[in-house]
């Protein structure tokens, strides 16, 4: 969970950072000569280039490690074989039922992904749809808009930092449930409630739901895999499914609010509303998964 929430709190640090960084770069392009025009792309091929740089040093790292890996297992393995004359039958009993175990209940990563795709649809709508809608129906100009987009980013990073301590106290399940719940609430609700400073409570509500719903996501994602192997493949799929959220879900978003701006009850509110009472639908699924959990426990201390 620590390590999680610190890989979640350096990402939504970027949305701090970002902006400033850039707006550095290009103003650093322009005194070395650099024409006006094109100290943003330049901007961006040096975001780039760093992006490169980051793959290579992961994947350096990742063969290293795994070598690393591979030969303290061989050795363990002969040790192992050694002690026990050839033969390893308890260790292989103890695997299988620990494969068992965590086969017990297949839709778990299911599940999981579906919580990621809906908590993703919520960021989509609070970081791109929200433009829209703040504007036409708060009257928000670029600098409130600015300011509060800033705001949830610092909220998101510091529900990151606490994030293990309320692990610590309720567990990832419950915390889990509470951040979706959180966001639900918060992002049917700003759009619905449309006077300050309700309004912007209701969407940073939305914004640190979401960041702890999303981390206790992929802890739960890590914790119910079986081996590392296994928790590498959840963990990309996860990965994959945010990456395919964004691709479907602003063109859904557009459309729902393009339609609903020609209603009388709440203009643009519908795929806020929609988002929020999805996130109440699948906010039981981590107590589910828990009651399944201590379920197989029993079966295996019986």
């Amino acid at each position: 969970a620590l390590g999680l929430s610190r890989v979640s709190a350096a990402s939504q640090m970027g949305v701090v950072v970002g902006p400033l960084a850039s707006a550095t770069f290009q103003h650093g392009f322009e005194r070395i000569g650099v024409a006006p025009d094109m100290c943003l792309p330049a901007v961006f091929m040096l975001n780039a280039v760093n992006a490169l740089l980051v793959l290579a040093q992961m994947t350096i790292m990742d063969r290293r490690q795994n070598s690393g890996i591979a030969v303290t297992a061989t050795s363990n393995s002969r040790t192992a074989n050694q002690k026990n004359g050839g033969t390893n039958e308890d260790g292989d009993k103890l695997k299988a039922k620990d494969n068992n175990s965590h086969k017990a209940f297949p839709l778990a990563q299911s599940m999981l992904r579906t919580i990621t795709i809906i908590v993703g649809w919520t960021a989509i709508l609070s970081n791109s749809i929200y433009g829209l809608f703040a504007p036409r129906a708060m009257g928000f100009r670029q600098a409130q808009l600015s300011a509060t987009y800033s705001t949830a980013a610092i909220l998101m990073v510091s529900m990151q930092i606490i994030f293990v301590r309320l692990v610590a106290k309720i567990g990832e399940h419950r915390a889990c449930s509470l951040g979706i719940m959180a966001a639900g609430l918060g992002i049917g609700g700003q759009s619905l409630i449309r006077f300050q400073p309700l309004h912007s409570m209701l969407y940073f509500i939305n914004r640190a739901g979401a960041a702890v719903a999303d981390t206790s996501t992929a802890a739960l994602v890590a914790s119910s895999s079986v081996n590392r192997e296994d928790r590498s493949r959840n963990l990309a799929l996860l990965t994959s499914t945010r990456a395919a959220a964004r691709i479907f879900s602003p063109l859904i978003s557009g459309k729902l609010f393009e339609l609903s701006m020609h209603s009388s009850v709440a203009p643009g509110a519908l795929p806020f509303v929609t988002a929020g009472c999805l996130c109440m639908a699948v906010a039981p699924f981590p107590s589910i998964l828990k009651r399944a959990q201590r379920r197989r426990q029993k079966k295996q201390a019986a």
